[in-house]
């Protein structure tokens, strides 16, 4: 992020969490790369509205923003970002969309029994969460998501995030291709960081 604005490649950015980690998000990138976050909810939205009127939306008017992944689907968020979305001209709202705990936001598959009693997992079904953050993906030209739980183990779950990442080379119902995994995916594992942070076996 702090690289793409010292670059000017990017001017806004929002960050997209849960909601027990937007204060620890605001705070980490005021101490460590001295950017002011915004932390967007129906509180921000009722201030904004005070002192910039009624028709004032926080998603223009902060450059850089910390959203809750509950509340982003919620009504408010999304009329306020759809007023967003069509204000700017541009393809992309925002420059960039950071997505932390990103497993969150993975579509869930159902488990249903088949005719002899065994568990399957059926198609992956798109959460409200996921709907909001994909769009919002469409809407941002760079994207980041982390997270340090891994995926669900089913394929087409994760494929719907890589999607989401990069819908050049990702579709969700085709196969993943590893080539293009490992162009926009970094992994690291414990074993991988030991001597620098000094991990157990």
């Amino acid at each position: 992020i702090q690289e793409l604005f010292l670059r000017h490649r990017a001017r806004t950015a929002i960050i997209v969490c849960p909601a027990g980690l937007q204060l620890k998000w605001q705070d980490e990138m005021a101490q460590k790369f001295g950017l002011h976050f915004e932390v967007v909810n129906s509180e921000t939205m009722r201030l904004v509205r005070r002192t910039h009127g009624i028709h004032a939306n926080p998603f223009t008017l902060y450059p850089r923003i910390i959203v809750s992944m509950a509340w982003l689907p919620g009504q408010r968020a999304q009329r306020q970002l759809r007023d967003a979305f069509s204000a700017n001209k541009n393809r992309f709202a925002f420059d960039i969309l950071v997505v932390d705990e990103a497993h969150h936001v993975a579509p869930s598959s159902p488990s249903r029994t088949d005719n002899v009693g065994r568990e399957r997992r059926g198609y992956a079904v798109d959460s409200q969460r996921t709907r909001a953050v994909r769009e919002l993906a469409e809407r941002a030209e760079h994207r980041l998501f982390l997270s340090a739980t891994p995926h669900n183990g089913y394929t087409e779950s994760f494929a719907a995030l890589l999607e989401m990442v990069d819908p050049q080379r990702f579709v969700r119902s085709n196969k993943i291709d590893p080539q293009a995994l490992s162009e926009v995916a970094v992994r690291r594992l414990k074993r991988d960081l030991r001597e620098a942070k000094g991990f157990q076996e």
